[in-house]
């Protein structure tokens, strides 16, 4: 008969040595054991046999270990259980086996009516933690899934699944700025959340695949394996948290061996708990289990300033205002009441408060050394104004905002934000697939020098969008996602960034288009990256990728949060990373191919840096940019073509052409001297030499931009007498 052993139990702090078999009689104890009077005095040193379907609600798994162990059991074995293991903190192990394998042992192996021992003594074989490809350690006995190690793909690691004890979801993820990786996952409350950590000094460098040796770190917020049971587990019996959950990194401590904070938040019952390691998830603070200032909190996500202390966590008071709450630590992320601040102004309120409400993404905080240091972008979208709120739909979630707090001061306890609109499908509109944004979720992100990024989804496409302003002005936004994944479902996208324009995008996506809540079970899901060196430019490049080497999912993936009718086995995200020190794109997603319906965390991770990444550069907000290409009439009929580039942080890049075939023009430039931005008017006027049909000439171009003053004029002056000037016919122009 299968038992299978709870990793939550037999740890005070840590689990004691259950590799010996435990041989004893049992003893059953009525009333699934929910009071000490339901378990006989003659357990003492047997094992204590419990009916879970005898168990009255709300008693926990928790309970029954405690009141067995009260009267001297020496393990418990509990049966007709729902889902296996259980959670079932207790310093005495614990095990579950199937309803029908407990009955025979209650009713066929049997009990002496008289000294309640069972007829015979029972053998309990405690299994050894089952082999790991990818050389993970720490991992518990008991497991999920099988491991799974993939093949890899073209760009990317073989696919390895983290050990983890029962089905994850929702991994969150951060790279310190030494290389370490940790890696999150939510049970749900009161499962609390399961932890990873590669830090190649203590777990060992890359396997000869490009797998990573992981070492699993228990539950940072709660009942745990060893050595994480926390002061808050031991006291109350479960693990506070598991709803949602979030990490963030510091900077290295030099009073600490120069080791960087970890800071971990966790979703209770409607209150965040917090813990911060300052020993790399090897050993944690006492759990602080309300850090939270308003009730009935959803949501919370972090982000940690470029020091040891200070961290950002960002949640939603979900019940009556929708607003967005940011709090800061000070302490590592044990406590958040160093500053605070609210992201929907009053002007931004009756777009995206009640009924309607928004959706938050993760705050980004700006640790360049440039002026923008210190900057916290909010990344959230709701209707695009307030009449679209009145429809009280998701639909209607047809804009992206950004709450920028600038020239943030680490002694002022006050977070000031100020709200920008970085993009809208229109008013009025559902977006072009009918489900608007609220895709879950919207992304953030700040490379090295300030420059700011943005990614959403519409469910169909994946959206991207830049700013050189420090979150004042953005992009038009464009779709990254391209061939194979052009026109089928994609959602969830998370951005990540560094160097300077270095930008990787995920997200899941499927090879049928439609509804991502309403396609055939036979859809097949992969996860996909693009990626760019040039994010900021004027026009960016992406690259596309497949990162995952199998199918990971199937069937419907649902958008509508904890209310979403379809499939929530990939829950509501997954995040990726990149290491600052070699430039990898670091991804951990959600997975149910082994198990459908039962997700566990996958890591993969780029196999080498993007060719042409740039590391140094001028800080963003200092720069010019402006470029289009497109058609205007011909001076003596036809179309006449141009395109140009201007960027002063690159100036390599600089060119304009422009032919006119009726008029017997084809100019080329050679040199831009100048450049005059005019920001009342949205123009660039551009001045420089260049050559009409090969022989030399100067030149000025005047440049208005098309989304702004639409349909946007072109004109050019050449030095031999040719001049012209028009709306566009079509194409844009766009200035910085």
């Amino acid at each position: 008969m299968k038992a299978i052993w709870s990793p939550t139990s037999n740890a005070s702090p840590t689990p004691a040595d259950i590799t010996s078999p435990i041989v004893a009689n049992f003893v059953f104890a009525s009333g699934g054991a929910a009071l000490p009077t339901d378990v006989p005095a003659a357990v003492n040193g047997q094992i204590c046999l419990v009916d879970a379907a005898q168990t009255p609600a709300p008693t926990l798994f928790a309970q029954m270990a405690a009141n067995c162990k009260a009267k001297g059991a020496v393990a418990v074995l509990i049966f007709d259980v729902a889902s296996q293991p259980v959670t079932a903190p207790s310093t005495i192990p614990v095990f579950t086996m199937s309803g029908t394998d407990g009955l025979f042992l209650e009713n066929t192996v049997g009990s002496n009516p008289n000294t309640l021992l069972s007829n015979y003594r029972i053998r309990i074989n405690v299994a050894v933690p089952p082999p790991n490809q990818a050389n993970q350690h720490n991992c518990p006995v008991s497991q999920a899934t099988p491991t799974f190690v993939g093949a890899g793909t073209a760009t990317f690691t073989p696919n390895e699944s983290l050990c983890i004890p029962g089905s994850g979801g929702e991994p969150s993820m951060v790279v310190d700025s030494q290389g370490t990786i940790y890696v999150e996952s939510i049970r749900g409350v009161p499962g609390g959340l399961d932890l990873w950590r590669w830090y190649q000094g203590a777990d060992g460098p890359p396997n000869v695949d490009g797998t990573l040796p992981f070492k699993y770190e228990g539950q940072p917020d709660g009942c745990g394996i060893a050595p994480f049971v926390s002061q808050a587990c031991s006291t109350s019996g479960i693990a506070p948290g598991g709803g949602d959950g979030d990490l963030a990194v510091g900077a290295p401590d030099p009073s600490n061996g120069n080791i960087p904070n970890l800071a971990v938040v966790s979703l209770s019952a409607a209150e965040v708990t917090a813990s911060h390691s300052t020993t790399r998830a090897d050993t944690y603070s006492t759990i602080n289990p309300a850090v939270a200032t308003i009730p009935a909190d959803d949501r919370m996500w972090l982000d940690a300033f470029n020091d040891p202390l200070h961290v950002y966590m960002e949640y939603h008071d979900f019940v009556t205002t929708s607003q967005i709450f940011m709090q800061r630590s000070a302490d590592g992320g044990e406590t958040y009441v160093d500053a605070n601040g609210v992201v929907v102004s009053p002007t931004l309120e009756p777009s995206v408060g009640p009924p309607s409400g928004n959706i938050a993404g993760r705050p980004a905080v700006d640790r360049s050394s440039c002026s923008s240091n210190g900057n916290i972008y909010q990344i959230l979208v709701g209707p695009d104004n307030p009449t679209d709120n009145t429809h009280n739909s998701s639909s209607y979630f047809n804009a992206v905002y950004v709450g920028v707090a600038s020239s943030v001061s680490l002694t002022n306890p006050l977070l000031s934000f100020v709200d920008y609109k970085i993009f809208s499908c229109g008013a009025g509109s559902t977006c072009p697939t009918g489900a608007g944004l609220g895709n879950l979720f919207p992304s953030i992100a700040v490379d090295g020098q300030g420059y700011v990024y943005a990614a959403w989804s519409d469910n169909s496409t994946i959206y991207y969008s830049f700013s050189t302003t420090h979150g004042t002005t953005w992009s038009k936004a464009i779709a990254v996602n391209q061939g194979v994944t052009a026109g089928k479902s994609n959602v969830f996208p998370w951005i990540g960034a560094d160097a300077n324009g270095h930008v990787a995008i995920a997200w899941y996506g499927a090879d049928q288009a439609g509804n991502s809540n309403l396609l055939p079970a036979n859809t097949n899901w992969n996860v996909y990256v693009a990626e760019s060196v040039n994010g900021h430019a004027i026009t960016p490049v992406f690259t596309q990728s497949l990162a995952s080497d199998h199918v990971m999912h199937k069937g419907t993936v649902s958008t509508g949060g904890l209310l979403g009718s379809a499939d929530r086995s990939l829950a509501d995200f997954f995040q990726i990373a990149i290491d600052h020190t070699n430039h990898l794109v670091t991804i951990a997603y959600d997975d149910d191919h082994v198990t459908p319906g039962s997700a566990v965390p996958v890591f993969t991770r780029g196999k080498k840096a993007a060719s042409g990444i740039v590391t140094k550069g001028k800080c963003a907000g200092t720069c010019r940019e402006a470029g289009g290409k497109g058609d205007e009439n011909g001076k003596h009929g036809g179309k006449a073509h141009f395109e140009f580039n201007r960027d002063e942080c690159n100036q390599g890049s600089d060119s304009a052409d422009y032919t006119d075939s009726g008029s017997g023009v084809n100019f080329q430039s050679t040199q831009i001297s100048s450049a005059t931005f005019d920001d009342a008017s949205h123009t660039v006027t551009l001045t420089g030499s260049g050559t009409n049909n090969g022989v030399p000439v100067t030149f000025t171009i005047v440049a208005v931009d098309s989304s702004l003053v639409p349909p946007g004029v072109f004109t050019i002056t050449l030095s031999d007498g040719y001049t012209n000037s028009g709306n566009l016919l079509d194409g844009s122009i766009t200035i910085y």
